[in-house]
């Protein structure tokens, strides 16, 4: 008998949001610095990847948010030079796009603007997954 396996999806948890998604924290300034988010945690459950939400709003159109992810291997310490980047496009009206990250223990998100003449609000949550047998 063949095993099939299926996705076993973990709650969704927001992993930094700003001030207009309900956080805590002001906007991402216009400075061209990283904002980091928390640990994302594959290695520890077993996870086998997550998917990542980045919702956003610039407060002008001129820049752009850069995302990029950065691997680590128990959480402590990070990657300086991300294994992935999306540059997503910023029109002024709230937007959402999705990353996958897989193949890695640990990861974290860095945000930024792509130049200094815009603010954004942000708000960023993943869902983890692993595989459980399906052939029972």
């Amino acid at each position: 008998m063949a095993v099939t396996y299926k996705k076993n999806w973990a709650a969704a948890a927001e992993l930094h949001a700003t001030n207009a998604y309900g956080g805590t924290d002001a906007d991402l300034a216009a400075d061209q610095e990283y904002d980091y988010t928390g640990d994302i945690d594959l290695e520890t459950a077993g996870q086998e990847g997550a998917q990542v939400l980045i919702e956003f709003q610039g407060s002008n159109q001129k820049d752009d948010l850069i995302v990029d992810v950065f691997a680590g291997l128990d959480g402590s310490i990070f990657d300086t030079e991300p294994f992935m980047r999306k540059i997503l496009r910023n029109d002024g009206s709230p937007r959402a796009a999705t990353i996958v990250i897989k193949d890695v223990a640990h990861a974290r998100i860095g945000v930024k603007t792509s130049d200094t003449n815009t603010m954004f609000d942000y708000r960023i949550t993943h869902q983890r997954w692993n595989l459980i047998d399906n052939s029972t």
